[in-house]
């Protein structure tokens, strides 16, 4: 039960977006986007190409890609349009526009950051998205604010109205485990 994770101070609260899961790597001033199941999909995402030049190398960004029009997460389906094309065209482009939503930073400045607490990296990511030119397509993933459990559980509610599956929950103490959690 919620109520036996402690302090919600502890937690802190994610929408869990309905998209695919992807890094986004920068190094030696190149940009690679890498889907969770480890196929390389750099070519297929256009948009996100600008942040070859605008996030310092040594950077790795987790988090989702989505189909995003004016900050909005569109359906699911309309990402769908978008998947394992060769190429992309301009109605494709238009249709089903495409952002990152992002949950963490695994790489700064060069170093493997994942042992650090999620605190920690969560305020490096806010720097490093905050230095972004094109904030409507590199997207920081909102942190849900929150009284009591209670209050998190009637938000959730309301996650189908925006386009996102439900909550994650993160302990602030806590390192990036590699590999897809549930439950």
């Amino acid at each position: 039960e919620p109520e036996n994770l402690g302090e919600t101070a502890q937690w802190q609260a994610e929408w869990k977006w309905d998209g695919i899961r992807g890094q986004i790597v920068k190094r030696n001033g190149e940009l690679f986007i890498w889907s969770r199941g480890e196929e390389l999909v750099t070519d297929q995402f256009p948009e996100l190409h600008f942040l070859k030049d605008e996030l310092p190398d040594g950077t790795v960004l987790d988090g989702e890609i989505l189909a995003v029009k004016d900050g909005n997460v569109l359906p699911f389906s309309t990402l769908q349009q978008r998947l394992n094309r060769k190429t992309i065209n301009k109605s494709q482009l238009e249709n089903a526009p495409i952002g990152f939503f992002a949950y963490d930073l695994l790489e700064h400045k060069g170093q493997d950051i994942r042992t650090e607490p999620l605190s920690k990296r969560r305020q490096w990511l806010e720097e490093t998205i905050q230095n972004l030119t094109t904030k409507n397509i590199a997207i920081l993933s909102p942190v849900i604010k929150y009284a009591n459990w209670q209050e998190l559980a009637e938000i959730r509610e309301t996650a189908r109205e925006i386009n996102s599956e439900g909550i994650m929950l993160k302990n602030l103490n806590s390192i990036f485990h590699a590999g897809r959690k549930r439950g």
